[in-house]
């Protein structure tokens, strides 16, 4: 586990790497870069009114797919995952998160 610390210094770290990044996409594309930012609240409202959304057909999908291989529980994929080094329920969790992701991606741009 990680110290309290090591977090800030994570957090930091993410921080100045998001602003440094917009500041060399902003000296390398101003135009670009303002046309993105005049853009960027439409694009926030599509999360916000999308990712919801997604969220619930994402849980969907995973709950549904879990109880047909025969899982009622996260402890269940967790136990079989784990501790009897089974590694389908972890792809298959993990890949309908990803999938719900795509999806998420390609509703946004539309």
């Amino acid at each position: 586990m990680m110290k309290p610390r090591g977090w800030w210094i994570g957090l930091l770290t993410l921080a100045g790497t998001l602003v440094l990044g917009q500041i060399v996409a902003y000296l390398l594309a101003p135009a670009s870069w303002s046309i993105f930012v005049g853009r960027l609240p439409v694009i926030l409202a599509m999360i916000a009114f999308w990712g919801p959304i997604v969220a619930v057909v994402a849980s969907a999908f995973v709950v549904v797919t879990m109880r047909l291989l025969g899982f009622e529980s996260l402890a269940e994929i967790r136990q079989e995952s784990v501790e009897q080094n089974n590694p389908a329920p972890a792809i298959v969790f993990a890949g309908t998160l990803l999938a719900s992701l795509v999806f998420l991606g390609l509703v946004i741009r539309t």
